[in-house]
């Protein structure tokens, strides 16, 4: 199972979790269901990994620090909504306020234990790749981490479940910010609509209304529209303008909104029949 494989097996699982929050909206089912599906592909990750092994230390650096993590992530998350919101206590706002808000301190203080590696992930660094993503290195951390990495050394690194929490945590602390904001009553505009398409197809929405003028008299900006739409159906663009021009390179350019044509004159005509 080659890179290619193992990074659609993760798209695969991104969309079944995007899809899964839109139809459920019950956190126990919601939770339940999500670390289900997590436990599937690690399984299968985990399989693959021990009996076929990597070709070359540089597809073994990429799993460990770009495939394992990202479903590690998931499962921590949803586990720790879960525990969450089992242990959220039924009084008043303020009690539930100050709950959320420990639970918040105590991310900080897990990102600050780690903070010279959690500085390396977010400043994109790979000078030190092959000590934390390759498998038998020692880990030197009088760490709790360490211990999964001793536990399980033929599908484990000295960083990647450090990595993989990270990344959950990361997550955790919008979702928390965010049931504060609804206890305080003043809450941003928070929508249930999750857009399960590809980004890429988001995005002729997008520059189409923006060419189009179609919003503020087209006095608002490609961003601005780009921003709103993220809002609206959860969903976050990496490279707007970057994806514009792959838009652009594609032999069929506009894909998505000549499909909208088509299913909407479709209807139209079975309407008329």
């Amino acid at each position: 199972m080659g890179q290619s494989v193992f990074f659609t097996l993760v798209e695969k699982l991104e969309t079944q979790l995007l899809r899964l929050k839109a139809q459920t909206h019950d956190f126990v089912e919601l939770s339940e269901s999500a670390i289900g599906l997590c436990d599937i592909v690690m399984d299968t990750l985990r399989k693959e990994v021990l009996q076929n092994g990597f070709e070359s230390d540089t597809d073994e650096i990429y799993f460990f620090k770009h495939i394992k993590p990202r479903v590690n992530s998931k499962l921590f998350f949803y586990t720790e909504v879960f525990d969450i919101e089992s242990s959220r206590p039924e009084g008043g706002k303020k009690l539930q306020i100050k709950f959320l808000q420990d639970k918040s301190k105590e991310i900080c203080n897990y990102l600050n234990a780690n903070k010279a590696f959690y500085q390396y992930y977010k400043r994109k660094r790979t000078d030190f790749d092959h000590i934390y993503f390759i498998r038998g290195n020692a880990d030197s951390r009088i760490h709790k981490d360490s211990i999964h990495a001793h536990a399980n050394p033929k599908f484990s690194t000295g960083y990647d479940y450090t990595l993989a929490k990270i990344m959950a945590y990361e997550q955790l602390k919008k979702y928390i910010r965010n049931e504060i904001r609804k206890l305080k009553g003043n809450e941003e505009f928070v929508s249930n609509l999750y857009w399960t398409n590809p980004n890429i197809d988001a995005l002729e929405i997008v520059y189409s209304l923006f060419l189009a003028k179609a919003i503020n008299n087209g006095k608002a900006s490609r961003i601005d529209i780009a921003r709103a739409f993220e809002k609206m159906f959860n969903i976050k663009f990496k490279d707007i303008y970057g994806t514009f021009k792959e838009m652009r390179g594609r032999s069929e350019q506009i894909t998505f909104l000549k499909h909208l044509i088509d299913v909407l004159q479709k209807r139209m005509d079975d309407l008329d029949e």
